[in-house]
């Protein structure tokens, strides 16, 4: 069979563009981590491995083909678009709920007025549970130096998963949300009230959720990441085109 000079891989050739692809597919290309768990996991439950059955060496290829390989650009795009929908998320919530708290519940009041979970409104001209109060400039500057370190920061890691992802997602939105009320209003709307706990908003909840994460992600155990995700990356981010065949090739009549 005569063979083409200069063709890439066939499983490259044939792949779909990036706009072919549907979300599951965009977040398995950026996340490939937990895909590579599943054979780590049939290992550990005694399953047969790649080596150990011989029909599943045919199944590397099959996923490879089915599987769109992108460029490193198209995958991290992916990746920020999903933080920056989770930024926008928890931003317009919280500002709708704050927006609802000043138009519908006058200052100081609550409801219910009595109990352990009340809505009540009030503000504070500090950072999160009414910390360092009347620091309404300061806190504003560290509020953008702050985002532009958590940008700075997801940027920089090589394999950052989706937890770290989620993390930084909601701390921006955080962080947006509470900043728009200090340059807006001079202060802080909350409204969060569990019993003798400050009164916080949305804002604070996703900060502390997204640095909860961040803690896990950066001091969770290294038997938590699977050294196979790491192989997956650099693999997924490898853009050159497999070398072609050429007739001084010593391997090449058993590939015709």
């Amino acid at each position: 069979m005569a063979r083409s000079r200069g063709a890439g891989s066939p499983a490259r050739s044939a792949l779909p563009g990036a706009n072919a692809l549907s979300w599951n597919q965009r977040l398995l290309i950026c996340y490939p981590e937990y895909v590579m768990q599943i054979p780590l996991q049939q290992e550990q439950d005694g399953l047969p491995g790649p080596q150990e059955n011989a029909t599943a060496t045919t199944e590397p290829a099959t996923v490879a083909q089915s599987t769109p390989v992108l460029p490193a650009r198209v995958r991290s795009w992916s990746a920020e678009l999903y933080v920056a929908t989770l930024l926008v998320a928890t931003f317009a919530l919280d500002q709708l709920t704050k927006t609802w708290v000043r138009s519908n519940l006058p200052l100081g009041e609550s409801i219910p007025e009595q109990g352990l979970f009340r809505i009540t409104h009030t503000f504070n001209t500090g950072s999160a549970f009414g910390l360092f109060p009347n620091q309404t400039a300061i806190l504003t500057v560290a509020s953008v130096v702050g985002i532009g370190i958590l940008i700075l920061f997801l940027r920089k890691q090589p394999i950052p998963g989706i937890w770290l992802h989620t993390s930084l997602g909601l701390q921006l939105g955080g962080a947006a949300g509470n900043l728009v009320d200090r340059l807006t209003l001079g202060r802080v709307t909350d409204f969060i009230h569990i019993g003798v706990w400050p009164v916080f908003n949305l804002a604070d909840s996703s900060i502390v959720i997204g640095l909860a994460i961040l803690a896990w992600f950066l001091f969770r155990s290294p038997k938590d990441t699977p050294a196979a995700a790491q192989e997956t990356q650099q693999v997924l981010s490898q853009d050159e085109p497999a070398p072609a065949l050429s007739d001084n090739d010593p391997g090449g009549e058993e590939r015709r």
